[in-house]
């Protein structure tokens, strides 16, 4: 299993993203199942789909959604009230770094179902003892 974060579907579906030829080849490598199933999270599609909105607008926004509903490849997790408690007490907890609460709802979502890896670009990832692919 691996994770996607935002920052990975924004540079999959925008040409203009920098990260967007990485992601496009690690993608394609993932849909051939070189990761096994492919997790993201409501609060991972809610940041994605508002981004999207202001990058590219209405009709990515409903190219991606429709795309990731139909996948037979990715798991959307929905943050339940004990993941929504575990990512607040992280957030809160964080010190000195600049965590997103998105981010930490991702990060408590992994560490519940033991998952190491995430299609990431976002260095927090890593800091937060998590593998970013590509790398």
């Amino acid at each position: 299993m691996i994770f996607v974060d935002s920052s990975a579907w924004l540079a999959v579906s925008d040409v203009r993203d920098g990260n967007h030829e990485a992601a496009l080849e690690f993608h394609v490598d993932l849909l051939g199942g070189k990761a096994g199933r492919l997790l993201t999270s409501d609060y991972v599609l809610d940041e994605t789909l508002t981004l999207m909105r202001r990058r590219s607008g209405d009709a990515t926004v409903r190219k991606f959604i429709s795309g990731v509903d139909a996948s037979r490849s990715v798991q959307q997790i929905w943050v339940t009230p004990g993941l929504y408690r575990s990512a607040l007490d992280l957030f809160l907890a964080q010190g000195s770094k600049s965590w997103s609460f998105t981010d930490c709802t991702s990060f408590a979502i992994m560490r519940e179902l033991g998952v190491i890896d995430a299609f990431t670009f976002d260095s927090d990832f890593r800091q937060a003892g998590f593998r970013p692919l590509p790398d």
